[in-house]
């Protein structure tokens, strides 16, 4: 994991020479997108954008629904490139495996999940639990792909996973000391079905870090080609999660507030909106080509920046008051996360010069042996 550019060659993968440097730059910007969903979710979903108290001009799984809109808008975007870029043929041409629709429905599960938990509990929460997806997702590569994981990138998964721990006030200091305590809220005044948000911030966690993990195969597949399929199966698979919750609300099994129950406003529509372009298909879609151009570690760790984006929304726009111990977990986050980007930035600057210099030097040398050969 030295150099900036790494061949990648399995069975199902080919060859594939990674570009560390734009895949920092690809995760830094969907982490940035997707670190905004709790504004423009329930923007887009609330009755009072500023008061969850208000309610929801819809039924619980509108969270659910939104992942399906952002989910669609993506397959339409990478749709439009493909035809943009002329890779019809590429993507007729591209050889569609498990892992590749695995990695759609996996992003779609989580979400879905996600989106919901951002309206059912806390920013804080619902980011911080989506989280344990990187995580996971190492542990997954370590494990199926062999991939080592460095001193430097271990310590920063540490320092990302206590911070995550003193996020979700599961370690931190209270009135009494530094404490160490699993017992979390189930419902409070501002969220009364905090504890079920908790639940689906949880399984977006562990569907995020699966995407991920399926995204580092067949990182010969082209990024357009990839996309059209990812988002097609995380599109079905998020609506498969909302009119599952809507089943199941109408037919009495759970509350009856998980009934779709549609009443957008105007205003609400224009936050889906944003929420479909910018957190949909920019953010995923730079999510693919991160996942194709570095390493599962820094991939991890890099994502992370969505913490303190989402973190920033919770305290400026919804007045989410940062404790001491969110504080600490967002230092931790922030540190183990910026770290491995400044490194994959400052590698990739490296390797463009000693790629630059390697081919002036070719050059040179080719042109020395034509004028060797002329006399």
């Amino acid at each position: 994991m030295a150099n900036e550019n790494v061949k990648v060659q399995g069975i199902d993968e080919g060859a594939y020479e990674m570009n560390r440097a734009w895949g920092t730059i690809a995760m830094l910007i969907s982490a940035t997108g997707m670190g905004l969903v709790p504004l423009f979710s329930r923007w887009a979903t609330r009755t009072d954008m500023f008061d969850g108290t208000a309610g929801l001009n819809a039924g619980d799984s509108v969270g659910a629904l939104m992942a399906v809109g952002r989910m669609t808008m993506g397959f339409i975007f990478f749709v439009i490139l493909l035809f943009a870029t002329h890779k019809v043929g590429t993507f007729k041409k591209m050889k569609v495996t498990p892992a590749i629709i695995l990695g759609g429905v996996m992003i779609g599960l989580s979400l879905a999940c996600y989106v919901t938990a951002t309206l059912l509990t806390t920013v804080a929460n619902s980011v911080l639990f989506i989280y344990t997806g990187p995580v996971i997702m190492i542990v997954l590569a370590a494990i199926f792909r062999h991939e080592k994981i460095s001193l430097l990138q271990g310590i920063c998964i540490i320092a990302v996973i206590i911070g995550t721990l003193f996020g979700n006030n599961i370690m931190g200091f209270t009135e009494n000391g530094f404490e160490i305590s699993f017992s979390l809220e189930m419902s409070t005044p501002d969220y009364p079905q905090k504890g079920i948000g908790d639940i689906f911030g949880l399984l977006s966690g562990v569907f995020y870090g699966s995407s991920m993990f399926f995204n580092l195969y067949r990182k010969d597949a082209d990024t357009t080609a990839r996309g059209v399929w990812n988002f097609l199966a995380a599109a079905l698979a998020a609506l498969v999660v909302t009119l599952t919750m809507d089943f199941l609300g109408q037919s009495g099994v759970v509350p009856s507030n998980w009934a779709l129950n549609l009443h957008l406003t105007p205003f609400n529509l224009i936050g889906a909106v944003l929420l479909w372009i910018f957190s949909g298909a920019v953010a995923l879609g730079m999510l693919l080509v991160a996942g194709r151009n570095l390493p599962a570690a820094d991939y991890g760790c890099i994502a992370y920046w969505e913490v303190p984006v989402a973190l920033f929304v919770g305290l400026v726009v919804f007045g989410e008051a940062l404790t001491v111990n969110t504080i600490i977990g967002g230092i931790l986050i922030i540190g183990g996360g910026a770290v491995p980007a400044v490194k994959g930035i400052i590698e990739g600057n490296r390797h463009s010069k000693e790629v630059e210099i390697r081919e002036n030097l070719s050059e040179k040398i080719a042109a020395a042996e034509a004028e060797e050969n002329q006399r």
